[in-house]
């Protein structure tokens, strides 16, 4: 049985995200001598202009789902003439991209700063010249366009949609999450955003979806700025030792000599402690996804007695933990 062509309103906003995601990579990466630019701009170009289409697409039909999910009659232009076999069959008018901002503001009580709304102004207003009417534009004024609204589109969907009703969508997230820390334009463009946040974070790490050392731990939350990928602590510390250090299988990394980087926290107790955390000249740094203490190469010891990992204090050099020194005192008692 062939497979039914059908995407659901989120899924199809998120694939030509995606898509926008990938075009404007290809625009951002190209060679930047003068010589180059002139030769390839053509090709530039058009990876730019699909890379605006599919956006602005995108946020329509994000909009659009995110009014579903308050009622499927906000959906249609005209909602008096709102009918159900009308939505099941989508033989009907929909909302206009503005109509669908002004909904969203009026009934679902969702606010857009006045730079929001100019952008979003500024992004229809491009698409619009270049559907209809051509349109006379600089490639770095598009770029960065785009790339500022491609941010805007990935903090809306964390912050205007229920966790709940994104389940449905977890595979194409996770696409456009990774996708984003490949493109040169958008990382650029997100880090002018987030850095003063990131600052102000006790410690970061990088994200195992994205790569951007945006992530930080504290109380079991796990979260990454730049993406907003979110996760429990223990799923975080195995997706950081799969997806960052490339491990998969700690029976093959012991036998063949090698340790498994991922133990117990010397603070909080949980197994969510990593500890070939890349540091500087090939050293390596611990990282606990529960507490989100971290240690610097040579912080830590291995206690003799039990095996595990603790930061020594004054007994620094005798190799025992506090917890099994103060076992051997009582036991001599």
């Amino acid at each position: 049985m062939a497979a039914d062509f059908h995407f659901s309103l989120l899924e199809n906003g998120l694939d030509f995200l995606l898509s926008s995601l990938e075009h404007l990579t290809a625009a951002s990466a190209y060679p930047k001598t003068p010589i180059e630019k002139i030769r390839q701009a053509a090709d530039q170009k058009r990876h730019l202009k699909y890379a605006l289409l599919h956006l602005c697409s995108s946020i329509e039909l994000t909009f659009k789902e995110r009014l579903r999910q308050e009622h499927w009659t906000l959906v249609f232009k005209d909602i008096s003439k709102a009918s159900r076999d009308a939505y099941d069959a989508g033989d009907f008018q929909s909302v206009t991209f503005q109509e669908a901002q002004d909904r969203l503001v009026g009934i679902c009580e969702i606010e857009f700063t006045q730079s929001q709304q100019r952008d979003l102004k500024n992004l229809r207003d491009r698409r619009n010249k270049i559907e209809h009417f051509g349109a006379v534009d600089s490639l770095p004024a598009v770029q960065v366009s785009v790339s500022k609204m491609v941010s805007f589109l990935v903090d809306f969907v964390e912050e205007a949609f229920e966790q709940k009703s994104l389940e449905e969508e977890e595979a194409p997230i996770a696409d456009v999450r990774s996708a984003l820390g490949n493109c040169d334009a958008v990382v650029k463009q997100r880090w002018k955003e987030i850095q003063k946040e990131v600052d102000g974070q006790y410690s970061s790490i990088d994200c195992p979806t994205c790569q951007q050392k945006a992530l930080s731990a504290d109380g079991g939350t796990v979260k990454c700025l730049f993406c907003n990928y979110a996760a429990d602590s223990e799923t975080a510390a195995n997706e950081y030792v799969s997806n960052v250090l490339g491990l998969h299988s700690r029976y093959a990394e012991e036998k063949d000599g090698g340790e498994w980087p991922l133990t117990t926290c010397p603070d909080c107790g949980c197994n969510t402690f990593v500890t070939q955390v890349p540091g500087p000249y090939d050293t390596h740094e611990s990282y606990c996804f529960n507490c989100g203490q971290q240690y610097q190469a040579g912080e830590l010891e291995t206690c003799y007695d039990c095996g595990e990992l603790y930061a020594p204090g004054e007994e620094k050099g005798h190799h025992i933990c506090t917890d099994c020194f103060r076992a051997k005192v009582n036991r001599d008692d």
